[in-house]
């Protein structure tokens, strides 16, 4: 009776032995990571301008922040409203009073960009400052895509995540 005792006990020790192995190798960090991104798709357009133009262009921008690196990675895909306009320049625009109403002065510029009507371009900009990183997330920034035909600015998409 006793080796049947003493048998019964050595495999509980073991299972048990086994159980804690099992339990301590697994680590809290398996968890997944959190996804601080920030996330917005832009829809840009000559009615955001400011003042507001007249063109039948359209455009779209997916943005992500990743406030890790204070970086914005950007798709775009644009068309002007006229068949025979270029695309002359475009950029990230913003202020400390920046707003959906107002114009304010470009904060990162975006090279690269077709000249052609149309167009469609990726990228990542540079760091942003502190100060950058608060006006962006209180919706202080705008897109903006300048043309032939309308210089100032065509197409605008403000910024809110």
């Amino acid at each position: 009776m006793k080796a049947i005792f003493k048998s019964q006990l050595m495999t509980i020790i073991a299972v048990c032995a086994i159980l804690m192995g099992t339990v301590s190798g697994c680590k809290k960090d398996d968890d997944p990571e959190v996804d601080n991104m920030k996330r917005v798709t832009v829809t840009l357009s000559g009615a955001q301008e400011t003042p507001a133009v007249q063109s039948t262009g359209t455009g779209t921008a997916k943005l992500v922040f990743d406030p890790a690196l204070k970086t914005i990675n950007y798709n775009m895909t644009w068309t002007l409203g006229s068949s025979t306009a270029t695309t002359t320049n475009m950029h990230f625009h913003g202020a400390e009073d920046g707003s959906d109403l107002k114009s304010s002065g470009v904060a990162i510029g975006i090279t690269g960009f077709t000249t052609a009507n149309t167009g469609t371009i990726s990228g990542t900009t540079v760091a942003l400052t502190d100060a950058q990183v608060a006006q962006l997330l209180a919706g202080k920034w705008y897109l903006n895509i300048h043309s032939s035909t309308v210089p100032g600015g065509e197409l605008r998409g403000n910024i809110k995540f």
